[in-house]
Protein backbone atom coordinates (compact mmCIF):
# COMPACT_ATOMS: atom_id res chain seq x y z
CA UNK A 1 0.00 0.00 0.00
CA UNK A 2 1.13 3.31 -0.71
CA UNK A 3 2.37 5.32 2.28
CA UNK A 4 0.43 8.71 3.10
CA UNK A 5 3.46 10.91 1.88
CA UNK A 6 3.86 9.05 -1.23
CA UNK A 7 0.19 9.93 -1.93
CA UNK A 8 0.33 13.51 -1.36
CA UNK A 9 3.72 13.70 -3.55
CA UNK A 10 1.32 11.97 -6.33
CA UNK A 11 -1.38 13.97 -6.15
CA UNK A 12 1.07 17.05 -6.43
CA UNK A 13 2.24 16.00 -9.68
CA UNK A 14 -0.72 14.96 -11.35
CA UNK A 15 -2.10 18.36 -10.27
CA UNK A 16 0.83 20.09 -11.25
CA UNK A 17 0.74 18.17 -14.82
CA UNK A 18 -3.11 19.02 -15.02
CA UNK A 19 -1.98 22.65 -14.89
CA UNK A 20 0.69 22.68 -17.08
CA UNK A 21 -1.76 21.42 -19.95
CA UNK A 22 -3.98 24.54 -20.17
CA UNK A 23 -2.61 27.61 -22.80
CA UNK A 24 -3.86 30.95 -21.93
CA UNK A 25 -2.64 32.37 -25.37
CA UNK A 26 -5.32 34.77 -26.81
CA UNK A 27 -3.52 36.24 -29.44
CA UNK A 28 -2.48 34.26 -33.16
CA UNK A 29 1.57 35.63 -33.91
CA UNK A 30 1.76 38.10 -35.57
CA UNK A 31 3.52 38.47 -39.14
CA UNK A 32 5.04 41.79 -40.37
CA UNK A 33 5.70 43.07 -43.47
CA UNK A 34 9.07 43.85 -43.12
CA UNK A 35 8.81 46.13 -46.70
CA UNK A 36 7.31 48.70 -43.97
CA UNK A 37 10.15 48.65 -41.77
CA UNK A 38 11.78 51.72 -40.76
CA UNK A 39 15.41 51.07 -41.88
CA UNK A 40 17.88 52.02 -39.95
CA UNK A 41 20.29 55.00 -41.67
CA UNK A 42 23.86 54.32 -42.10
CA UNK A 43 24.77 57.12 -39.83
CA UNK A 44 22.60 55.29 -36.73
CA UNK A 45 24.20 52.25 -37.76
CA UNK A 46 28.03 52.89 -37.59
CA UNK A 47 27.31 54.90 -34.04
CA UNK A 48 25.57 52.13 -32.61
CA UNK A 49 28.49 49.61 -33.53
CA UNK A 50 31.28 51.94 -32.42
CA UNK A 51 29.16 52.72 -29.13
CA UNK A 52 28.57 49.22 -28.06
CA UNK A 53 31.85 47.84 -29.24
CA UNK A 54 33.93 50.46 -27.46
CA UNK A 55 34.51 49.26 -23.57
CA UNK A 56 35.27 51.82 -21.08
CA UNK A 57 37.34 50.77 -18.66
CA UNK A 58 35.38 53.00 -16.19
CA UNK A 59 32.16 51.62 -16.48
CA UNK A 60 30.98 48.99 -14.13
CA UNK A 61 30.02 45.45 -15.18
CA UNK A 62 27.43 43.52 -13.90
CA UNK A 63 27.76 40.02 -14.55
CA UNK A 64 24.99 38.78 -13.65
CA UNK A 65 20.61 40.39 -12.82
CA UNK A 66 20.48 43.32 -11.05
CA UNK A 67 18.06 43.69 -8.33
CA UNK A 68 17.56 47.53 -6.89
CA UNK A 69 14.86 49.01 -4.76
CA UNK A 70 15.70 52.76 -3.85
CA UNK A 71 14.04 56.02 -3.79
CA UNK A 72 16.59 57.93 -6.68
CA UNK A 73 18.40 55.23 -8.73
CA UNK A 74 20.87 56.34 -12.03
CA UNK A 75 21.69 52.94 -13.68
CA UNK A 76 25.04 53.67 -15.75
CA UNK A 77 26.62 50.54 -15.30
CA UNK A 78 26.71 47.30 -18.72
CA UNK A 79 24.77 44.55 -17.00
CA UNK A 80 24.75 41.38 -18.84
CA UNK A 81 21.58 40.14 -17.29
CA UNK A 82 18.02 41.19 -16.15
CA UNK A 83 17.03 44.39 -14.11
CA UNK A 84 14.56 45.02 -11.54
CA UNK A 85 14.05 48.16 -10.49
CA UNK A 86 11.56 49.67 -7.79
CA UNK A 87 12.07 53.17 -6.82
CA UNK A 88 10.71 56.90 -6.92
CA UNK A 89 12.97 57.96 -9.71
CA UNK A 90 14.92 55.73 -12.44
CA UNK A 91 17.02 57.20 -14.82
CA UNK A 92 18.77 54.61 -17.29
CA UNK A 93 22.17 55.91 -18.65
CA UNK A 94 24.01 52.14 -19.34
CA UNK A 95 23.48 49.59 -21.18
CA UNK A 96 21.40 46.12 -20.36
CA UNK A 97 21.53 43.14 -22.27
CA UNK A 98 18.75 41.32 -20.81
CA UNK A 99 15.03 42.68 -19.98
CA UNK A 100 14.07 45.55 -17.91
CA UNK A 101 11.46 45.34 -15.20
CA UNK A 102 10.64 48.70 -13.73
CA UNK A 103 8.04 49.85 -11.34
CA UNK A 104 8.42 54.09 -10.25
CA UNK A 105 6.85 57.15 -9.85
CA UNK A 106 8.73 58.39 -12.99
CA UNK A 107 11.41 57.00 -15.41
CA UNK A 108 13.96 58.32 -17.78
CA UNK A 109 15.78 56.05 -20.35
CA UNK A 110 18.79 58.70 -21.83
CA UNK A 111 21.16 57.76 -24.00
CA UNK A 112 20.94 53.54 -22.96
CA UNK A 113 20.93 50.80 -24.80
CA UNK A 114 18.33 48.14 -23.83
CA UNK A 115 18.66 45.22 -25.81
CA UNK A 116 16.01 43.24 -24.78
CA UNK A 117 12.67 44.39 -23.64
CA UNK A 118 11.45 47.40 -21.02
CA UNK A 119 8.88 46.81 -19.06
CA UNK A 120 7.25 49.83 -16.96
CA UNK A 121 4.95 51.26 -14.85
CA UNK A 122 5.20 54.97 -13.87
CA UNK A 123 3.41 58.34 -14.00
CA UNK A 124 5.60 59.62 -16.18
CA UNK A 125 8.17 57.72 -18.63
CA UNK A 126 10.59 59.54 -21.19
CA UNK A 127 12.49 57.34 -23.47
CA UNK A 128 15.47 58.76 -25.31
CA UNK A 129 17.63 56.08 -26.11
CA UNK A 130 17.21 52.90 -27.92
CA UNK A 131 15.03 49.81 -26.45
CA UNK A 132 14.23 46.61 -28.83
CA UNK A 133 10.59 46.02 -27.44
CA UNK A 134 8.71 48.60 -25.02
CA UNK A 135 5.78 48.03 -22.88
CA UNK A 136 4.61 50.32 -20.37
CA UNK A 137 1.70 51.92 -18.45
CA UNK A 138 1.86 54.96 -17.50
CA UNK A 139 -0.04 58.31 -17.17
CA UNK A 140 2.24 60.36 -19.37
CA UNK A 141 4.89 58.81 -22.51
CA UNK A 142 7.12 60.52 -24.02
CA UNK A 143 9.42 59.24 -26.77
CA UNK A 144 12.00 62.04 -27.53
CA UNK A 145 13.63 62.93 -30.58
CA UNK A 146 16.15 60.48 -30.44
CA UNK A 147 14.27 57.56 -29.23
CA UNK A 148 14.00 54.38 -31.34
CA UNK A 149 12.42 51.27 -30.32
CA UNK A 150 13.63 48.67 -32.83
CA UNK A 151 10.87 46.47 -33.00
CA UNK A 152 7.28 47.30 -31.34
CA UNK A 153 5.74 49.58 -28.93
CA UNK A 154 2.72 48.77 -26.71
CA UNK A 155 1.28 51.29 -23.84
CA UNK A 156 -1.34 53.07 -22.28
CA UNK A 157 -1.14 56.18 -21.32
CA UNK A 158 -3.55 59.30 -20.50
CA UNK A 159 -1.33 61.19 -22.65
CA UNK A 160 1.35 60.47 -25.57
CA UNK A 161 4.30 62.74 -26.90
CA UNK A 162 5.44 60.93 -29.57
CA UNK A 163 8.43 62.30 -31.75
CA UNK A 164 10.87 59.19 -31.84
CA UNK A 165 10.66 56.25 -34.18
CA UNK A 166 9.49 52.64 -33.80
CA UNK A 167 10.59 50.38 -36.56
CA UNK A 168 7.62 48.59 -36.46
CA UNK A 169 4.15 48.40 -35.09
CA UNK A 170 2.55 50.24 -32.37
CA UNK A 171 -0.32 49.70 -30.41
CA UNK A 172 -1.77 52.66 -28.20
CA UNK A 173 -4.68 53.19 -26.15
CA UNK A 174 -4.94 56.85 -24.09
CA UNK A 175 -6.76 59.90 -24.37
CA UNK A 176 -4.11 62.12 -25.90
CA UNK A 177 -1.77 62.08 -28.70
CA UNK A 178 0.28 64.45 -30.09
CA UNK A 179 2.70 63.68 -32.70
CA UNK A 180 5.81 65.65 -34.24
CA UNK A 181 4.59 68.52 -36.52
CA UNK A 182 7.14 67.22 -39.98
CA UNK A 183 6.57 64.73 -41.98
CA UNK A 184 8.71 62.07 -41.30
CA UNK A 185 7.86 58.93 -40.68
CA UNK A 186 8.06 57.65 -37.68
CA UNK A 187 6.20 54.25 -37.48
CA UNK A 188 7.62 51.63 -39.57
CA UNK A 189 4.67 49.25 -39.43
CA UNK A 190 1.11 49.66 -38.16
CA UNK A 191 -0.43 52.09 -35.87
CA UNK A 192 -3.19 50.32 -33.99
CA UNK A 193 -4.99 52.94 -30.93
CA UNK A 194 -7.61 53.21 -28.89
CA UNK A 195 -9.37 55.93 -27.71
CA UNK A 196 -12.80 57.47 -26.49
CA UNK A 197 -12.70 59.65 -30.25
CA UNK A 198 -11.13 59.07 -33.34
CA UNK A 199 -7.86 61.64 -33.92
CA UNK A 200 -6.22 63.14 -36.73
CA UNK A 201 -2.68 61.79 -37.01
CA UNK A 202 -0.28 64.22 -39.71
CA UNK A 203 0.00 62.48 -42.71
CA UNK A 204 3.59 60.17 -43.53
CA UNK A 205 3.82 60.01 -39.75
CA UNK A 206 2.69 56.41 -40.50
CA UNK A 207 3.98 53.92 -43.14
CA UNK A 208 1.27 51.13 -42.52
CA UNK A 209 -1.86 51.50 -41.93
CA UNK A 210 -4.04 53.05 -39.11
CA UNK A 211 -6.47 51.42 -37.00
CA UNK A 212 -8.74 52.96 -34.40
CA UNK A 213 -10.62 51.17 -32.38
CA UNK A 214 -13.60 52.62 -30.44
CA UNK A 215 -13.80 52.17 -26.44
CA UNK A 216 -17.61 50.71 -26.48
CA UNK A 217 -18.97 47.12 -26.28
CA UNK A 218 -20.46 45.57 -29.21
CA UNK A 219 -22.72 42.42 -29.19
CA UNK A 220 -19.17 40.43 -30.16
CA UNK A 221 -18.12 41.31 -27.21
CA UNK A 222 -20.77 40.21 -25.26
CA UNK A 223 -20.82 37.34 -26.80
CA UNK A 224 -17.33 36.64 -25.58
CA UNK A 225 -17.59 37.48 -22.46
CA UNK A 226 -21.02 34.91 -21.97
CA UNK A 227 -18.85 32.10 -23.98
CA UNK A 228 -16.19 33.15 -21.81
CA UNK A 229 -17.66 32.80 -18.48
CA UNK A 230 -19.09 29.21 -19.75
CA UNK A 231 -15.71 28.11 -20.50
CA UNK A 232 -14.40 29.21 -16.79
CA UNK A 233 -16.99 27.77 -14.81
CA UNK A 234 -16.81 24.31 -17.03
CA UNK A 235 -12.68 24.27 -16.51
CA UNK A 236 -13.52 25.14 -12.57
CA UNK A 237 -15.66 22.06 -12.05
CA UNK A 238 -13.44 19.78 -14.18
CA UNK A 239 -10.77 21.26 -12.51
CA UNK A 240 -12.50 20.49 -8.97
CA UNK A 241 -13.77 17.22 -10.25
CA UNK A 242 -9.92 15.79 -11.28
CA UNK A 243 -8.93 17.07 -7.57
CA UNK A 244 -11.52 15.33 -5.80
CA UNK A 245 -11.20 11.84 -7.89
CA UNK A 246 -7.57 11.85 -6.56
CA UNK A 247 -8.29 12.76 -3.35
CA UNK A 248 -10.45 9.63 -2.75
CA UNK A 249 -7.95 7.70 -4.70
CA UNK A 250 -4.78 8.60 -2.89
CA UNK A 251 -6.02 10.28 0.49
CA UNK A 252 -9.38 9.03 1.43
CA UNK A 253 -8.77 9.25 5.07
CA UNK A 254 -7.62 12.97 4.42
CA UNK A 255 -10.90 13.38 2.15
CA UNK A 256 -13.11 12.13 5.54
CA UNK A 257 -11.51 14.72 8.02
CA UNK A 258 -11.93 17.53 5.11
CA UNK A 259 -15.77 16.90 4.73
CA UNK A 260 -16.83 16.53 8.44
CA UNK A 261 -14.63 18.83 10.05
CA UNK A 262 -16.41 20.55 12.49
CA UNK A 263 -17.00 24.54 12.28
CA UNK A 264 -14.95 25.73 15.09
CA UNK A 265 -12.10 24.13 13.32
CA UNK A 266 -13.08 25.61 9.68
CA UNK A 267 -12.46 28.98 11.56
CA UNK A 268 -9.10 27.68 12.52
CA UNK A 269 -8.12 26.98 9.18
CA UNK A 270 -8.80 30.06 7.37
CA UNK A 271 -6.80 31.88 10.61
CA UNK A 272 -3.68 29.44 9.49
CA UNK A 273 -4.65 30.34 5.71
CA UNK A 274 -4.06 34.09 5.97
CA UNK A 275 -1.11 33.61 8.74
CA UNK A 276 0.39 30.98 6.25
CA UNK A 277 0.15 33.23 3.02
CA UNK A 278 1.51 35.94 4.73
CA UNK A 279 4.06 34.72 5.90
CA UNK A 280 4.84 32.72 2.17
CA UNK A 281 4.86 36.23 0.69
CA UNK A 282 7.11 37.90 3.13
CA UNK A 283 9.87 34.53 2.73
CA UNK A 284 9.58 34.86 -1.26
CA UNK A 285 10.20 38.49 -0.81
CA UNK A 286 13.51 37.96 1.35
CA UNK A 287 14.48 35.08 -1.30
CA UNK A 288 14.34 37.99 -3.78
CA UNK A 289 17.07 39.57 -2.25
CA UNK A 290 19.26 36.88 -1.09
CA UNK A 291 21.81 34.70 -2.51
CA UNK A 292 18.91 31.88 -2.65
CA UNK A 293 16.91 33.77 -5.26
CA UNK A 294 17.83 30.31 -7.44
CA UNK A 295 14.74 29.10 -5.18
CA UNK A 296 12.17 31.72 -5.90
CA UNK A 297 10.88 30.23 -9.25
CA UNK A 298 9.86 26.83 -7.40
CA UNK A 299 8.65 28.32 -4.58
CA UNK A 300 6.30 30.90 -6.20
CA UNK A 301 5.07 28.22 -8.72
CA UNK A 302 4.25 25.79 -6.07
CA UNK A 303 2.84 28.71 -3.94
CA UNK A 304 0.38 29.36 -6.82
CA UNK A 305 -0.46 25.65 -7.11
CA UNK A 306 -1.51 25.80 -3.73
CA UNK A 307 -3.95 29.04 -4.02
CA UNK A 308 -5.22 27.44 -7.18
CA UNK A 309 -5.84 23.92 -5.54
CA UNK A 310 -7.13 25.84 -2.35
CA UNK A 311 -10.93 26.58 -3.94
CA UNK A 312 -11.25 22.39 -4.64
CA UNK A 313 -10.33 21.44 -0.75
CA UNK A 314 -12.99 24.31 0.35
CA UNK A 315 -15.24 22.69 -1.93
CA UNK A 316 -14.62 19.49 -0.53
CA UNK A 317 -15.11 20.60 2.55
CA UNK A 318 -18.68 22.40 1.83
CA UNK A 319 -19.53 19.57 -0.46
CA UNK A 320 -19.46 17.22 2.79
CA UNK A 321 -21.80 19.66 5.11
CA UNK A 322 -24.19 19.86 1.53
CA UNK A 323 -24.46 16.27 1.59
CA UNK A 324 -25.37 16.32 5.37
CA UNK A 325 -28.03 18.77 4.93
CA UNK A 326 -29.77 17.00 2.36
CA UNK A 327 -28.87 13.59 3.75
CA UNK A 328 -26.76 12.08 0.59
CA UNK A 329 -24.76 8.93 0.96
CA UNK A 330 -22.15 7.42 -0.90
CA UNK A 331 -19.01 8.77 -2.51
CA UNK A 332 -20.65 9.52 -5.67
CA UNK A 333 -23.50 11.75 -4.39
CA UNK A 334 -20.73 13.40 -2.24
CA UNK A 335 -18.83 14.25 -5.81
CA UNK A 336 -21.25 15.88 -7.08
CA UNK A 337 -22.18 17.58 -3.62
CA UNK A 338 -18.93 19.05 -4.25
CA UNK A 339 -19.39 19.90 -7.97
CA UNK A 340 -22.29 22.15 -6.29
CA UNK A 341 -20.32 23.54 -4.20
CA UNK A 342 -17.44 24.65 -6.61
CA UNK A 343 -20.28 25.60 -8.89
CA UNK A 344 -22.00 27.85 -6.23
CA UNK A 345 -18.25 29.43 -5.20
CA UNK A 346 -17.55 30.20 -8.61
CA UNK A 347 -20.58 31.66 -9.06
CA UNK A 348 -20.24 34.35 -6.46
CA UNK A 349 -16.46 34.76 -7.12
CA UNK A 350 -17.94 36.72 -10.32
CA UNK A 351 -20.07 38.95 -8.98
CA UNK A 352 -18.32 42.28 -9.18
CA UNK A 353 -16.43 44.10 -6.29
CA UNK A 354 -17.32 41.28 -3.36
CA UNK A 355 -16.72 38.55 -5.65
CA UNK A 356 -12.77 39.17 -5.69
CA UNK A 357 -12.62 39.25 -1.61
CA UNK A 358 -15.11 36.04 -1.54
CA UNK A 359 -12.57 34.46 -3.76
CA UNK A 360 -9.70 35.02 -1.98
CA UNK A 361 -11.06 34.40 1.42
CA UNK A 362 -12.15 30.92 0.33
CA UNK A 363 -8.71 30.03 -1.33
CA UNK A 364 -7.45 31.18 2.30
CA UNK A 365 -9.54 29.05 4.13
CA UNK A 366 -8.58 26.34 1.54
CA UNK A 367 -5.16 26.17 2.11
CA UNK A 368 -5.54 26.71 5.75
CA UNK A 369 -7.81 22.93 5.71
CA UNK A 370 -5.08 21.23 3.56
CA UNK A 371 -2.09 22.33 6.18
CA UNK A 372 -4.44 21.84 8.94
CA UNK A 373 -5.94 18.46 8.13
CA UNK A 374 -2.41 17.18 7.29
CA UNK A 375 -1.09 17.86 10.35
CA UNK A 376 -4.00 17.14 12.49
CA UNK A 377 -3.23 13.49 11.07
CA UNK A 378 0.35 13.82 12.22
CA UNK A 379 -0.59 14.65 15.70
CA UNK A 380 -2.74 11.84 16.02
CA UNK A 381 -0.23 9.38 15.40
CA UNK A 382 2.27 10.86 17.82
CA UNK A 383 -0.53 10.13 20.37
CA UNK A 384 -1.14 6.61 19.59
CA UNK A 385 2.99 6.24 19.74
CA UNK A 386 2.65 7.83 23.04
CA UNK A 387 -0.37 5.75 24.66
CA UNK A 388 1.43 2.76 23.03
CA UNK A 389 4.30 3.26 24.86
CA UNK A 390 2.60 4.10 28.35
CA UNK A 391 0.56 0.83 27.75
CA UNK A 392 4.16 -1.11 27.70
Amino acid sequence: MIKSKSKFSLLLVIIITLISTFSFATVEPRVTDESNIIPISETDENTSSEETTHIDEEVEWVNSDLYIVDDNYVLDKIVDGNVYILANEVVISGEIGGNVFICANKLTVEGAYIYSSLYAIAKEITINGLVYDAYTISDVFNLKADAYVYRDLRAVANTFNINGKIRRDVYLSGNTFNFTSESEALIGGNLEYSSNSEITIPEGIVTGEVTYNSETVNQQDVASRVFSCIFSAINNLVYTFVVILLALWLAPKFTNRVSTMNTKKSFVCLGIGIAVSIATIIALIILLFSALRSLLFATTFMFILICMSGKAFASIYFGGLFSKLVRWDGKVKFVLATLISSLVIWAISQIPYIGFIFSLLVSLFGIGTLLVNVVYRKEKEVEVEVLKEKSE
